[in-house]
């Protein structure tokens, strides 16, 4: 079903099949498995000076080449090895070894929850809201179909398929050209193996026959990362964001890594974003309401995500 249109989406009303279905929740389960290892091998990893775990600073420099860093947030490429290649997607397209790997990491000042519902697109307001405070960049589009929605265990549990469109190729203001996306989207919070509570965003380029390809000037931009968050008992909350950029090549241009970095620092912002919500939050019992046992109600939610982690 359509549930969304700011903009008139350029496809028939997306009727997704079964296989269809199957597939998207398919390739989010597997992105947000292979994202939650790479999350648990870093926290796993300890400085060897001090045997604690390495600050986001401080990561492992043979498998991560820093290109930017601050107090609170740094960016990293990995180095081409296939030695750290993930084997646990064999099946990888062919354009994978085209694509940089970025990783961002640090920590956000704010609870999980402010995170989670600064993240929440449920519709393409919000999407455009999103975008414009977190990486000021104006976009257009529709969500065309809704595959998951809330629950009262995880208000923020979203999966969707979403058509944006803008001038700008994303991250990058490279390209002059305009872009669209079309992708499938997933948002929630869940338990993972080891009891923590953590919340997590899968996003990634997808190909349906009901949305081709726009005739030129248009490009069909290919756009994939996953997030994890979690709450750390100081009020912060860590952050892990796995990046894949459209091609290494970006990853040794220096205006490429500062938008990236520009772009990736956007999701710092996302409890400021979550406070602006609040404030317009429309329902009756508001927002913080909505979201305030969040973190002792999902602790049972999303099974199937948890489980995959294993």
């Amino acid at each position: 079903m359509i549930v969304d249109s700011r903009r008139e989406a350029p496809f028939a009303p997306l009727r997704l099949t079964r296989t269809q279905r199957q597939h998207c929740q398919d390739i989010t389960f597997q992105l947000l498995d292979r994202t939650l290892r790479n999350y648990d091998e870093r926290s796993d990893s300890v400085d060897g000076h001090v045997g604690t775990p390495r600050h986001h600073a401080n990561l492992d420099r043979g498998r991560w080449k820093q290109l930017k860093t601050q107090t609170n947030a740094s960016l990293y490429a990995e180095r081409a090895s296939r030695s750290w290649r993930d084997l646990n997607l064999a099946v990888e397209s062919a354009n994978h070894d085209k694509r940089g790997t970025l990783l961002a990491v640090g920590t956000i000042d704010g609870s999980l929850d402010d995170v989670m519902f600064g993240l929440e697109t449920p519709d393409f307001a919000t999407v455009k809201i999103r975008s414009e405070t977190l990486a000021n960049r104006p976009l257009d589009g529709a969500i065309l179909e809704q595959l998951v929605g809330p629950t009262e265990t995880d208000p923020f549990q979203f999966m969707g398929i979403t058509w944006m469109v803008g001038k700008e190729s994303w991250p990058l203001n490279l390209v002059k050209h305009p872009r669209d996306f079309v992708v499938v989207s997933a948002t929630g919070v869940m338990t993972h193996t080891n009891g923590e509570l953590i919340g997590y965003e899968v996003v990634q380029s997808i190909d349906l026959p009901q949305c081709p390809a726009l005739p030129k000037p248009m490009v069909r931009g290919n756009l994939k990362y996953a997030a994890i968050y979690r709450q750390k008992e100081d009020g912060m909350v860590d952050a892990f964001i796995q990046m894949y950029a459209e091609s290494q090549w970006l990853m040794f241009d220096k205006l490429a890594v500062a938008g990236l970095w520009e772009s990736a620092l956007g999701f710092w912002k996302t409890p400021r974003l979550s406070e602006a919500k609040k404030l317009q939050e429309p329902r009756t019992r508001g927002a913080a309401a909505r979201t305030s046992a969040t973190t002792t109600r999902a602790r049972c939610a999303l099974p199937k995500y948890a489980h995959a982690a294993g």
